[in-house]
């Protein structure tokens, strides 16, 4: 009788295992099933990726490598920015700015103000050179 419950303890063993098999083959028949619905259907591959990995039947080395598949696709990438300057015309600008604010300051002087009593460090009309007057 011994004999006979070893036997039945193997049997007992074998089964859990057959058992644990079909489930494994069911879930990657059902796999399988979603990646023909995908070839066949309108899913592109950022979609079958995602859900591939939110599929909580997948395991976990199958989530990882989806998800390292999709990141590229979900987070945008900054845009690539290149700034070009024209540096001629950037300072051909700032000298036209400069000209036109002169000749409007040129234009707001009174030329018709009196000319100042000292040019180019002498007095007006020869006073340094002495009174016109000798009497004085």
């Amino acid at each position: 009788m011994d004999r006979y419950a070893q036997l039945e303890s193997v049997v007992r063993e074998q089964m859990v295992e057959i058992d644990q098999l079909r489930a494994t083959i069911s879930q990657k028949d059902q796999e399988l099933g979603a990646v023909i619905a995908w070839v066949a259907g309108d899913a592109g591959a950022l979609e079958t990726l995602q859900s591939v990995y939110a599929d909580p039947r997948t395991s976990q080395t199958n989530k990882v490598r989806a998800a390292i598949g999709a990141i590229g696709y979900e987070i945008a990438k900054p845009a690539a920015v290149s700034v070009v300057i024209d540096f001629k015309s950037r300072v051909h600008d700032a000298r036209m700015t400069t000209i036109e604010q002169r000749r409007t300051e040129w234009s707001r002087q009174d030329l018709d103000a009196p000319t100042p009593a000292r040019i180019l460090g002498g007095d007006h009309e020869g006073e340094a050179l002495g009174p016109a007057d000798p009497a004085a």
